[in-house]
């Protein structure tokens, strides 16, 4: 067991924390720099953990349908170089 208070929460908590933490886009600070979403940080690393599975199994179907074959993570990349 661990002695992360934040694994104590509710499943349907911790779900919806991952849900707001799926999507590819990233805010970024004054510097340019890319920051997590914030409800990242209220993710136990178990929950982190379960988190990354959920993004890679996205990007996996975000790649599926779209017809250039990108992920939404690549489409983001392609926006700020090109």
């Amino acid at each position: 067991m661990s002695d992360d208070p934040r694994d104590g929460m509710t499943p349907s908590d911790r779900d919806a924390l991952i849900e707001a933490s799926i999507t590819p886009h990233r805010e970024r600070d004054p510097e340019g720099n890319l920051v997590p979403p914030p409800a990242w940080w209220d993710l136990s690393p178990a929950a982190r953990e379960e988190l990354f599975r959920r993004q890679a199994a996205s990007r996996v179907l975000e790649r599926a349908i779209d017809e250039a074959g990108w992920s939404g993570t690549v489409r983001a990349v392609m926006g700020r170089i090109g």
